[in-house]
């Protein structure tokens, strides 16, 4: 167990490998991912503890949790999980594949046993093909609620670039020929992919600079905004360096980056999940052609199976993706009476919901 930084950091190695290898291919339940949560994003009821597996020497297994804390009727209760955010969502239980159904369930008893004042454990946003999703629905003394949140869009990679460009509609595809012609008018126009070591966190000010030339800007969301989301991601950025995870996709024209994804490289799949592009650059669609070449670049490697983008979004239906569910779990244990409170509330406030 783990709660605090120094307890923490000697298995950050070991951590990430287990998140690298997992069936479900969550950057976010790195610990890369969510140390740098714990470090930028708790409220002041908040604390946070990190349950960790061994067999034998060997990590195998790690529940990361936060306790929300709050007094109910004059007593201290607290709920477990990672509030869902646009820094932090889909924070799942990490087990070494084949040891799921003794590591998860002995994860969840233990966090129960050291929060006996819990209403419930919340996990947001677990993509279908969690392991914790399947040991939960046959998980005895406790009862699972489980609903669908969202879909997630994926582009699933063979190995035959060609066939899938044929594939995307032609009107399409001609808006891709020309923003090509266009953007190559240009002088030192070129795409650069850059990961393993020299993958730094020093890019990261040319994905803030080029999302705060885009619409984002205009509606605030933009990272340069919010002093807390830079600082975040400079710690998530560096982490993922370190890790060997971070891969920057670059597009530049005219001696200065047009379009910036921040990508994260999984075993078999890579994540972006920061898009940013210069706005007074659109006639190009920098943001496309970067897309394109990194699909490409995809097609080419024997080892990637996907390209994930977690959420869902009108535009990405251009590129032919296909869709992933998400589910919303609580989580009530039968041998805690504050988890059945809590499930008594959920229930009752499920029910108001219908009649009202």
């Amino acid at each position: 167990m783990a709660r605090n930084f120094a307890e923490l950091e000697p298995h950050a190695d070991s951590w990430n490998r287990l998140a690298f290898g997992s069936l479900q291919q969550l950057p976010m339940s790195s610990h890369a991912w969510v140390s740098s949560y714990f470090e930028h994003y708790l409220a002041q009821n908040e604390s946070w503890v990190c349950l960790l597996a061994f067999q034998d020497s060997e990590l195998v297994g790690v529940m990361p949790s936060v306790a929300k804390t709050w007094n109910l009727l004059g007593l201290k209760v607290s709920v477990l999980g990672l509030r869902q955010s646009s820094q932090s969502c889909s924070v799942d239980i990490l087990a070494k594949p084949g040891l799921e159904n003794i590591v998860i369930p002995a994860l969840v008893e233990k966090m129960v046993e050291l929060y006996p004042r819990q209403i419930g454990i919340v996990f947001d946003r677990l993509p279908e093909n969690s392991p914790t999703i399947a040991v939960f629905e046959e998980l005895a003394n406790f009862t699972l609620i489980k609903e669908f949140d969202s879909v997630g869009a994926y582009i699933p990679i063979g190995n035959d670039f060609a066939k899938y460009r044929s594939n995307l509609s032609g009107n399409f595809r001609s808006n891709l020929n020309k923003a090509n012609k266009k953007l190559h008018a240009l002088e030192n126009a070129n795409i650069n992919f850059i990961n393993g070591k020299e993958a730094t966190a020093e890019y990261l000010t040319q994905l803030v600079e080029v999302e705060a030339k885009s619409w984002k800007e205009d509606v605030g969301t933009a990272i340069i905004n919010c002093p807390q989301a830079l600082a975040f991601y400079r710690s998530l950025c560096q982490r993922l360096s370190s890790a060997g995870f971070l891969e920057w996709q670059i597009l530049t024209a005219e001696g200065k980056a047009i379009a910036v994804n921040l990508a994260v490289r999984l075993e078999r799949l890579v994540l972006i999940w920061k898009l940013g592009y210069d706005a007074s650059y659109s006639k190009c669609s920098p943001g496309s052609l970067l897309l394109e070449e990194a699909v490409k670049l995809a097609c080419e490697s024997p080892d990637i199976d996907e390209i994930n983008f977690m959420t869902d979004h009108s535009w990405y239906d251009n590129w032919k993706m296909e869709k992933r569910q998400y589910y919303y779990l609580r989580l009530y244990s039968h041998k805690s009476p504050f988890s059945m409170l809590g499930y008594m509330i959920w229930n009752l406030r499920r029910k108001l919901r219908k009649i009202f």
